[in-house]
């Protein structure tokens, strides 16, 4: 079982055969025996990688589990002094993960060196168990209460623009001066698109703007809004080092309206947690609260 989920995790028989201290020709055979044990084909293999079948993915979803509750209970005998290990797969949204978690990762990677971590990154809600990952990093409400979630913090969007571009067009005054700019799009999983900003009795309105550049890519998006090509309502976690260097300019500060939006590590609810999702979350907590390092002043 074991080697199965290996071959899936590292995509081959010659990765596989490294985590697991065997060679490529113990490891198939292994997957085979198992193959004829259960009457069902796991893996199409070719010269160049496997896939799983339909009765793969199965198995293998409900091998993860069994493995993780295994580690768990072996960890809760063996004490807290029980060393985390096994593959750790993270799901996480783009912008953020190249920005927040993929920093972190070296130092985790030497407190904890017999886990491997497999970053996967997806800009929609992927299905943790569905997808066979041990973790997701959230942004935004949670709509799933079958996942348990621990809070990382929260980030908020700041209208911004480079200085290259306010020199050429000048700088919006108040929200309605919009209609005259270049506002560069993100097509995210939230309503990003409809810019609110706080009316004079305290109502939140959103505007809705217009471009002519939009993707679903932040980094593509943000190539153009460090290049002056336009405004853009970007999140604190990314842009933070920009406007600390002077490459972008807030706008707009006093009339936008300042929305915290949550930050959550979740994880399927198990009765045996995995020690390598329990320490990373520990980690994750650690390193982002009470305050996390991106959280911006509105008027910054």
């Amino acid at each position: 079982m074991e080697a199965f989920v290996q071959v899936v995790d590292q995509g081959g028989f010659t990765e596989a055969s490294k985590i697991l201290g065997l060679s490529p020709s113990a490891v198939s055979k292994l997957i085979s025996r198992l193959e004829d044990r259960l009457g069902a084909r796991l893996l199409q293999r070719t010269t160049r990688r496997v896939s799983l079948t339909a009765e793969g993915r199965v198995y293998a979803e409900q091998a993860r589990a069994i493995l993780a509750d295994v580690d768990a209970m072996e960890a809760s005998i063996g004490g807290a002094e029980a060393e985390p290990r096994g593959q750790l797969r993270v799901n996480v949204a783009h912008g953020f993960g190249m920005a927040q978690i993929v920093p972190l990762i070296p130092d985790f990677l030497a407190r904890y060196p017999k886990v491997q971590v497999s970053l996967t990154f997806a800009d929609h809600t992927v299905d943790l168990v569905g997808e066979g990952d041990d973790m997701g990093i959230r942004l935004g409400e949670l709509r799933d209460d079958a996942l348990i979630a621990r809070k990382l913090g929260e980030h908020r969007r700041i209208i911004c623009a480079a200085p290259s571009y306010l020199e050429r067009h000048g700088t919006p005054q108040t929200p309605a001066d919009l209609a005259r700019h270049n506002c560069l799009l993100f097509d995210g999983p939230e309503g990003l698109n409809e810019w609110p900003f706080r009316k004079a009795d305290g109502s939140i309105e959103r505007l809705a703007m217009h471009g002519n550049f939009r993707s679903n890519n932040g980094d593509a998006v943000l190539r153009l809004l460090l290049d002056g090509v336009g405004l853009c309502y970007a999140a604190d976690f990314g842009i933070k080092p920009f406007i600390e260097t002077g490459r972008l300019v807030p706008v707009l500060s006093a009339q936008t309206a300042d929305i915290l939006r949550p930050v959550h590590a979740v994880y399927p609810a198990r009765k045996h947690l995995a020690a390598k999702v329990r320490v990373f979350a520990d980690y994750l907590v650690e390193r982002f609260m009470p305050t996390p390092p991106w959280l911006m002043q509105p008027g910054a």
